[in-house]
């Protein structure tokens, strides 16, 4: 006789089960063995602990570990047949109801030994077998099968699952019950009149507990409406399923949809990836108007999933994702098309669900991502997750942007291509594809318009804010203020674009070439000014072109609310002498590979000096003569010949209603005023 490596079958198992899934095929072998010979068919569940107890909260008892668990029912026994088809690996006597003939390996992955005691009628006769389950090469060991005397026997198997390997299995008995309940709701939901009575109880009796009760109406688990019909079209045949839907009242874990098979739960997936509505909690309100939650569990049944159930149950032969060329239909398919039913099913909370969805996107747009409004209406709404952060909100809105801009550049190429090969001879056509682009071009400008300019309404706050005296009652300091600017001991080869807020300053300094922030741009003088700005004549910039005409620019920050300035701390004096340190080609440009070329008389010098005017500042702006005061008393202007140099002097108020001014167009178009 042939042998098999019995314990090799069972290190090699690999399944996403738990120490609970040998109980449940038991279980459903107990089923099977009562069918529908009988009407009052019984299963019994009873757990054996090791003795121990422990003391949990308000020192309730807690009993010990879970170490061996019986299975008993009433069935047919295992009769002659029975016995021949369980020493026959991978045998065939179920399959026409789904059996494997590999279940048996499944009870050795997780309990020690397993043991058998049958009583069985043969004729007007009854016998009692018992066996061991092997672990070598005999799949039956320390069999015995008597002739018991009389006939007033009742049939039935004991399963002993005994000596437990892992450490998995819950303590609580009503928990165990629920989590079984769970598991063998397909038989519970199909069984009809036929379905035995499984309860679970203590070794002693105790605490007992009738798993079909937790199924019903008024129940823990109730069916929501009726079985429901589906079919899926394959690529050569359509496919029929029956969708069962429930409300689980007691469950914690997510609304679930199951594909099983034979009437076993065999892969499950989260409802919310194919509807995002189902991600939330589900509640209803009783009729004392007390908040009650559960959950929903959708199954799908159908031959094509029978058909193609792996030995273990423990997922499909056909792919999860996508078809192949072997198998019609993935899991996907089938879950996509099985949560239509759920979602027709809770129709008004989803509906409710997805409109407050849908305002909470809208909210984000409108208060806080104004330039993603011309996107909006290319949000796939029915995709986004209940729950989306901004962060990942901003994300999708930055991915169909960037779609479109592809689409652009894709279009763009082709039309080129054509024109290119005078292939367009329709002017109509022509016409219909520029304008196709322009409008793709045109909302991806208007995003980024739209973000820049909301960046500069923040930048104005946060200016606004830094006015004000902190609650110490001083004034933030100068490098705050600066820093808000411009970064502080950095150039702009360091700092990003969107980080420069010069233009709060003069909008001209939005295209200057090269930015020093404190930093030493002197190998004799290491005194730097705030900021120097380089620019290219022509273009108010320096872009690498060192000629003496190209201008240059000094920014002076001081500290808000700051009074006391001595004479030797004339800002004014201040920039000037850094602007003649420039003149007398003291600095370097960026690369340090030459002096910046300059002429006293010809190279353009531009001052901004930022401070509030007190009466000292405005002593020294009046001792610098030619410098006139502006119109709205904030600040001065004027030429120093001598340095060839424009200065002016704003107070903080004047910068910041200068900007406000510049931008409250933009501002408008947008809604931010």
């Amino acid at each position: 006789m042939s042998k098999i490596n019995i314990d090799r079958i069972v290190r090699d198992i690999k399944t996403r089960s738990t120490s609970l899934t040998p109980v449940i095929e038991a279980v459903c072998n107990s089923i099977d063995a009562i069918g529908e010979r009988r009407t009052d068919g019984k299963i019994r569940i009873v757990l054996r602990r090791d003795g121990s107890q422990d003391l949990g909260i308000d020192n309730n008892p807690i009993k010990g570990d879970i170490i061996s668990v019986d299975i008993i029912d009433n069935g047919e026994g295992f009769t002659d047949a029975n016995r021949d088809s369980f020493d026959t690996f991978r045998s065939d006597l179920k399959i026409n109801i789904g059996g494997k003939g590999f279940g048996r390996f499944m009870f050795l992955k997780y309990f020690s030994h397993v043991s058998i005691e049958s009583i069985y009628r043969k004729g007007n006769q009854f016998y009692r077998r018992s066996f061991s389950f092997g672990h070598a090469n005999e799949i039956i060991e320390n069999e015995s099968n008597e002739l018991l005397s009389g006939d007033s026997f009742q049939t039935g198997t004991t399963v002993h699952l005994s000596s437990i390997k892992n450490k998995d299995f819950d303590k609580g008995i009503e928990v165990i019950a629920r989590k079984l309940v769970e598991r063998l709701l397909v038989f519970f939901a199909t069984g009809g009149p036929y379905t035995p009575t499984i309860s679970i109880e203590e070794e002693d009796g105790t605490n007992s507990i009738i798993l079909n009760n937790y199924v019903g109406p008024n129940s823990d688990i109730q069916q929501v409406g009726d079985d429901h019909s589906i079919e899926i079209q394959g690529k050569d045949h359509q496919y029929q399923f029956t969708v069962k839907v429930y409300k689980i009242y007691y469950s914690a874990i997510t609304n679930k949809i199951c594909l099983t098979a034979n009437q076993r739960e065999v892969t499950d997936a989260s409802l919310h990836t194919f509807v995002p509505e189902f991600k939330e909690t589900m509640s209803e309100l009783t009729e004392d108007g007390v908040q009650k939650n559960y959950m929903v569990k959708v199954y799908v049944q159908g031959s094509y999933l029978n058909d193609n159930v792996t030995v273990e149950r423990d997922g499909f032969y056909f792919d999860k994702e996508n078809e192949n060329a072997f198998y019609e239909l993935s899991e996907k398919i089938i879950y996509k098309e099985a949560s239509t039913i759920a979602k027709k099913l809770f129709s008004v909370d989803i509906q409710e669900r997805f409109n407050r969805k849908k305002e909470t996107v809208k909210h984000y747009v409108f208060s806080q991502a104004p330039w993603n409004k011309t996107l909006l209406k290319d949000v796939d709404m029915d995709s986004i997750p209940v729950g989306i952060t901004n962060f990942d909100l901003e994300m999708r809105f930055q991915k169909i942007k960037f779609d479109k801009e592809m689409r652009a550049r894709t279009a763009i190429k082709e039309f080129m291509e054509k024109s290119e090969k005078d292939t367009i001879d329709d002017t109509s056509q022509i016409e219909e594809d520029v304008n196709e682009i322009l409008e793709l071009v045109t909302e991806s400008q208007k995003n980024d318009l739209a973000h820049y300019v909301c960046q500069r309404k923040k930048v104005i706050e946060l200016y606004d804010e830094l006015r004000k005296r902190m609650e110490s009652g001083k004034p933030h300091k100068e490098s705050e203020m600066h820093n808000l600017f411009f970064p502080m001991i950095k150039t702009d080869r360091e700092v990003d674009y969107d980080t420069n807020n010069l233009w709060l300053l003069d909008e001209r300094f939005n295209f200057t070439q090269f930015i020093a922030s404190d930093k030493v741009i002197s190998k004799v003088d290491h005194k730097e000014p705030d900021l120097a700005l380089f620019y290219e004549e022509g273009k108010f910039f320096r872009n690498g072109e060192n000629v003496i005409t190209s201008p240059i620019a000094i920014v002076e920050f001081k500290r808000p609310k700051r009074t006391n300035y001595p004479d030797n701390e004339n800002p004014i004096n201040q920039a000037l002498r850094y602007a003649q340190k420039i003149l007398d080609g003291k600095y370097e440009m960026p690369d340090g590979i030459e002096k910046v070329d300059v002429d006293t008389n010809r190279t353009p010098v531009y001052i901004y000096i930022v401070c509030d005017l007190e009466a000292k500042i405005r002593e020294f702006a009046r001792m610098a003569g030619s410098l006139s005061i502006s119109p709205d008393n904030e600040g001065y202007f004027g030429y120093l010949k001598d340095f060839n140099a424009y200065i002016e002097i704003k107070s903080y108020k004047k910068v910041i209603s200068d900007a406000k001014m510049r931008n409250q167009v933009f501002f408008s178009k947008l809604g931010l005023v």
